[in-house]
């Protein structure tokens, strides 16, 4: 089973996009950190308060580790390091849309994806029908605009030949 460990920006979009059912649903398993939670607004928060998403809470060790990382890597959030930490740790996959986080990722040869690689889950899981899935992915340009819209289009128009060929 995959190990997906989460940023904000992912959760973010999740909630805004209302595929959290969907998102907690994958054959997955699902982290983030208390530091990321904390990171979410009352109505997020609550949106994520189930069980399939599991809250690292760091001990002391993995603290220090953080605020190194913290220290030693510049532009990144004690929020950022902690995923980073976490995701190294576990040898997880790092979920997350934040530039600098994701060039930190693969310097340290972590896998790291993005909320564009989450939909496609949704999509090959079933968890949501493909017509939602393009809807969400269209919802989704318009909701975060630093997106690689060259990533996204090619696959709203594969998607859209998917579901003419089914009819």
């Amino acid at each position: 089973m995959k190990l997906y460990i989460n940023d904000a920006n992912i959760l973010m979009d999740i909630v805004q996009l209302d595929i959290v059912d969907s998102f907690l649903s994958l054959n997955a398993a699902l982290y983030t950190t208390d530091f990321v939670f904390a990171e979410l607004n009352q109505l997020q928060q609550s949106a994520m308060q189930r069980q399939e998403l599991i809250r690292i809470k760091p001990d002391g060790e993995d603290l220090a580790s953080i605020f190194e990382l913290f220290t030693n890597i510049n532009g990144l959030s004690i929020e950022d390091c902690s995923v980073l930490h976490f995701a190294e740790k576990m040898k997880g996959c790092l979920i997350s849309g934040d530039g600098k986080l994701r060039k930190a990722a693969k310097a340290r040869h972590i896998e790291v994806r993005g909320i564009i690689y989450i939909m496609e889950q949704i999509k090959t899981q079933g968890s949501l029908d493909l017509v939602t899935c393009v809807d969400k992915l269209n919802e989704l340009k318009t909701i975060n605009e630093r997106l690689p819209m060259d990533e996204i289009d090619p696959r709203i128009e594969a998607w859209r030949l998917e579901i003419n060929n089914q009819r």
